[in-house]
């Protein structure tokens, strides 16, 4: 009798070694870094921020334009019949090229193109910020599918062992060796693990729809995916790299000039233009003797405007204002995600060395209970499921923390702009 306990509790160790069954499928393995590219190149959100990085070029541009001269054509024909001929001169018949040109606004223009300038670049950062936003959500998913395939395989084969040990169970209670509760409870058990299969298996194809729609692959539920590098964190901590942030104080700058182009207005303006065509009565007369030229100087200085300069002052002042407070609120929103990522980090690769010591303990008091029950030791089946289900919630556990410890260096890496 002892010798056939010895043999059925060989027979059980062997049941638990047993591999389970694979779950990977013949569809294209994708790596994060494939992943990060298909979203990179499908993301609305950039191509949006690059719409609006164009247009604050195309504002650039036309901030620029008033710093050349213009050039434009004017043709009028006139005719006053109700009026005094000596105060119409009975009408104006002109065809003219006009160039014109201000020479002096007190810098209000230059000014105005500095804060183009730096708002277009604070646009163009908007892009590398959109893209930064968008590499974390998609590595999130990833690796979010990534702990759902591992525990819906774990499950499986929690399900696959737990059947295997229901049906021994069974046979030891046909032969006298274990009462009908016993039978009831393995299967119970069992009947549980099908139960968390199951939900494991909904699970990883919600996670796999969230990363497809991130990829341009709407719908699917069944992307296959490879085990990504080690989660490490970046070695270095300066926040000022971040798209977020730089685009915060170029945002800043750009409100400076716009104070200094709004001070501006209070200072004269001299306009110079030139003109050459024909201008006179009737147009035959006109194109044929009345062709010439003439040129024009025009000094305008503001003396009264009822206090709307200095409206526009208080206004890009206001706008200042508010972009360093902006940017003071960044700053210290940044550096408190990166302290908790880092914590979050730090106490995942802790709880995984506690884990990685404690697994092998937990499977080997299970193996122990389950060698004792078929052995006929004094142990009841509730306590070897209960050691099993320690084992197991062991193993899922380091799926979480595994998780954990990836985002949360995700996270580092996307406040510190260092994404591939």
């Amino acid at each position: 009798m002892n010798r056939l306990h010895a043999v059925a509790a060989f027979l059980a160790l062997l049941f638990i070694m047993l591999p389970a069954r694979s779950s990977a499928g013949s569809a294209e393995t994708l790596t994060l870094a494939d992943c990060v590219k298909r979203a990179v190149q499908v993301a609305p959100a950039i191509d949006a921020a690059a719409a609006a990085a164009e247009a604050s070029r195309a504002d650039l541009d036309e901030a620029r334009a008033p710093l050349r001269p213009t050039l434009h054509s004017a043709l009028e024909y006139n005719q006053a019949p109700g009026y005094d001929e000596r105060i119409s001169n009975r009408g104006l018949s002109s065809g003219l090229l006009v160039a014109d040109y201000l020479a002096f606004d007190g810098g209000r223009r230059l000014a105005q193109l500095r804060a183009s300038r730096y708002t277009a670049q604070a646009a163009a950062l908007g892009v590398d910020a959109a893209r930064s936003q968008i590499i974390l959500d998609t590595k999130v998913a990833y690796f979010d599918l990534l702990r759902a395939r591992q525990a819906e395989s774990e499950l499986r084969s929690n399900f696959d062992r737990l059947d295997r040990f229901a049906a021994m169970v069974k046979a030891l209670a046909a032969s006298g060796r274990a009462i009908a509760e016993d039978r009831l409870k393995i299967e119970v058990a069992r009947d549980q693990a099908e139960l968390a299969f199951a939900k494991s298996r909904h699970a990883r194809q919600r996670s796999s729809i969230v990363l497809a729609s991130f990829i341009g692959a709407w719908g699917q539920d069944d992307i296959a995916i490879a085990e990504p590098p080690a989660p490490a964190l970046p070695p270095e901590q300066d926040i000022s790299r971040n798209p977020v942030l730089e685009t915060l104080q170029k945002q800043v700058t750009a409100a400076q000039s716009e104070i200094a182009a709004a001070r501006a207005e209070r200072y004269p303006t001299f306009k110079v233009e030139l003109t050459t065509g024909f201008v006179g009565v009737d147009p035959p007369q006109t194109v044929n003797h009345r062709g010439g030229a003439s040129y024009d100087g025009l000094l305008s200085l503001p003396l009264f405007d009822g206090g709307a300069i200095r409206a526009h002052i208080d206004r890009a002042a206001a706008h200042e204002h508010q972009a360093r407070a902006a940017v003071r609120e960044t700053e210290l929103e940044l550096s408190r995600r990166l302290a908790q990522a880092g914590s979050r980090y730090r106490e995942a690769r802790q709880a995984l060395d506690v884990l990685a010591r404690a697994m092998p303990a937990a499977d080997d008091a299970f193996a122990l209970g389950w060698a004792r029950f078929l052995g006929g030791g004094h142990v009841t089946l509730l306590e070897v499921l209960d050691a099993y289900s320690q084992a197991r919630q062991l193993r899922l556990d380091r799926l979480d923390q595994e998780f954990a410890a990836r985002q949360a260096a995700a996270e580092a890496d996307q406040i510190l702009s260092v994404n591939d």
